[in-house]
This record gives structure tokens, sequence and C-alpha cells, in this order.
């Protein structure tokens, strides 16, 4: 049962690029992102934009498809976490507190739910979409001297806006599942400790509001078709 619903959904998959690649002109769009990062780990196990701290960064994307595209982003972002937050007596007693800047990259595919064609009129305006992907943090600072560059697993929600031909705009949250426990400075003591609920490794995310810029489209003459069909 489960290898036909994977057949299903690859089939599917692969039908909506083979249908819309003949009518898609591909565009890259390239932009600007702004809002805030935050961190969750040994001393903010489970609360949600806890301590942000500032995020800017740039993106670009390749439109192969109605809903299909491969990104690009690099991310900056501030992370930072202080014991004595919480009441929890445990941390109380630790009173350890960090703070970490790192540059965010990641390359991935997203997969729009409704067609995101910037040169077409008839075309929804507002998009929702998820992305997932591979990426690689670099630290740029920390204060506990014990972080190191590692290797991320980014995915995410978000939601863009067709302004016009040329801009699009949009909100964005993505977490970064990381392949270190040192982003805090703080070994993760087990699951045998009751104080601890993220029996992983640290995470982070990123969330905000970004701005893309068409800048590049590449046109496309279906074969046996003399003339170029314009979409207005």
């Amino acid at each position: 049962m489960k290898r036909r619903i994977i057949t299903c959904m690859t089939g599917l998959f692969l039908w909506t690029l083979i249908i819309e690649g003949q009518i898609f002109r591909p565009y890259t769009e390239a932009g600007a992102f702004a809002g805030v990062s935050y961190y969750q780990g040994e001393i903010n196990p489970r609360k949600p934009f806890y301590h942000p701290g500032m995020s800017i960064g740039a993106l670009m994307k390749h439109n192969f498809a109605d809903h299909h595209c491969v990104r690009f982003h690099a991310f900056y972002g501030e992370l930072k976490g202080d014991d004595l937050d919480f009441a929890n007596e445990f941390q109380q007693m630790r009173a350890h507190s960090f703070q970490t800047s790192l540059l965010d990259c990641h390359i991935g595919y997203e997969f729009n739910f409704l067609p995101h064609i910037i040169n077409r009129r008839k075309t929804a305006h507002a998009i929702p979409y998820i992305f997932a992907g591979a990426g690689f943090s670099f630290i740029l600072s920390s204060d506990t001297g014990m972080a190191a560059n590692h290797v991320t697993v980014p995915f995410g929600v978000g939601c863009k806006y067709r302004v016009n031909n040329m801009v699009s705009i949009g909100c964005e949250w993505g977490m970064r599942k990381t392949f270190t426990d040192m982003i805090d400075g703080l070994l993760n003591p087990g699951p045998d400790d009751p104080h601890v609920t993220l029996h992983n490794n640290d995470w982070y995310s990123f969330a905000g509001i970004f701005v893309t810029f068409k800048v590049f489209e590449k046109v496309f003459v279906c074969p046996g078709i003399k003339e170029q069909k314009k979409y207005k």
C-alpha cells in the first residue's frame, strides 16, 4: 500500500513537471529578507520565538514550473539564551547564558500549492508554499568558544504575494535541524535528565518578510509554433 502511494505521488509530481514545462517560461527572482532568529536547545527546550535576535539576508529562486522552484539563500542571524529567563530550579542553579551569531546558507526545493507566475495576470496572487533542503551554518562569533560550523537540514512554510509583473513579497518561517549540540555551549545531558525535553541536537529558526524581483526570464517557444505567445 505504501509503495503504491509513493508511486502515485511520484507520478503526479513528474506529470506536473511535464505538463507545466510545455507552457511555462522559467525565470529567476532575487531579493532580500529581514526578520528574527531564535534558538531551541538545552536552555530553551520548547518556547517559540524565545529571545529573538536580528536576522537579515539575501535569497534567490529559480522557478522552473508553475508549482516548483529551486531556492538558495544566505541569512545572518543572532541566537541568545539565558537560564535565568526560566523559573526552573535546575536552570536557576546552572545559570548558563550564551550569545552566538552565524551565517546560514542553504539550497533547497520549494513547492507552491498554487501557480506562482509573476508574468501572468490570471494567476493566484497569494500562494502558500513549503520548502526543504540541505544547508551549512558558519559560526561568526560565540561567547562560549565552543560552537563550530555545522551541517543543517532546513524546512518550513511561507506565503508569497505577486504585487505586479516584476515584484513579489512574502513571509516565511523556517526551522533548522542541526547536527551539533554546542551552539549554546551545553552538551545534552541525555534522555534520563528530566529537565531536558529535546533529546537531540540544538535547533534554530528564522522568521520574517522578504521581497523579490524578477531578474531573468528564459524565453520559451513551443516546438511547431512560429511566434512566441506573450502572456499578459
